[in-house]
């Protein structure tokens, strides 16, 4: 198993957060239709914000804030509330870093997002991930079946997220006490706003 371990600023001293990856293997053909097609859902999501800038910005309007998007995208997708609210609120922090490198570093050319996506990863904060007798459910909005996954979660289980990697994953956020000493011996870091330790068992 991989573990991903990002150093909390406001606890920087007291824990980690460890993303433990969970392979999504033996899916029913239903089960694999309904995560396809809620990353699909959630690139529709990512697409209309793209749309709605663009659109602003070629009409010299006010961008879209956060209050804009989440007027725009109440009720209108077959996902949890706060899963399309993690999407557009990752819209606008790309939104914000690249008009910062743009007026700032200017060679760079960055240009806004524009690009049509299909796919998109579908976020679950920690309130919305229930475990149930050794499964994981996940809600998908008002008035659409949750998705129940058979896995065993730790106890302390935190926000989730829906990739796809050769495969469906399910990355899970969990808290740990931070060691004295990092186990194991092959070890990489990259900065990425906040100090990243990735390492393999």
């Amino acid at each position: 198993m991989t573990h991903y371990r990002f150093w909390g600023k406001e606890k920087e001293e007291e824990y980690m957060k460890t993303m433990r990856v969970y392979r999504l293997t033996n899916l029913s053909p239903t089960l694999f239709r309904r995560l396809k097609a809620a990353q699909m859902e959630a690139a529709q999501v990512w697409n209309l914000c793209v749309d709605t800038h663009k659109q602003a910005r070629l009409s010299h309007a006010r961008w879209p804030d956060q209050h804009a998007l989440h007027s725009l995208t109440r009720g209108r997708f077959a996902l949890h509330s706060q899963s399309v609210q993690q999407i557009f609120r990752a819209f606008l922090g790309t939104i914000q870093t690249t008009r910062t490198l743009r007026r700032e570093h200017p060679q760079m050319r960055m240009k806004y997002p524009w690009r049509t996506k299909r796919f998109y990863p579908v976020k679950w904060p920690a309130q919305a991930v229930h475990r149930d007798k050794g499964r994981v459910v996940l809600p998908m909005g008002k008035g659409n079946p949750s998705l129940i996954l058979p896995l065993v979660l730790p106890d302390h289980v935190g926000a989730c997220m829906l990739v796809w990697n050769r495969g469906f994953e399910l990355h899970v956020c969990v808290e740990v006490q931070e060691a004295e000493a990092a186990p194991g011996t092959v070890q990489a870091t990259v900065d990425l706003g906040e100090m990243v330790r990735r390492e393999v068992a």
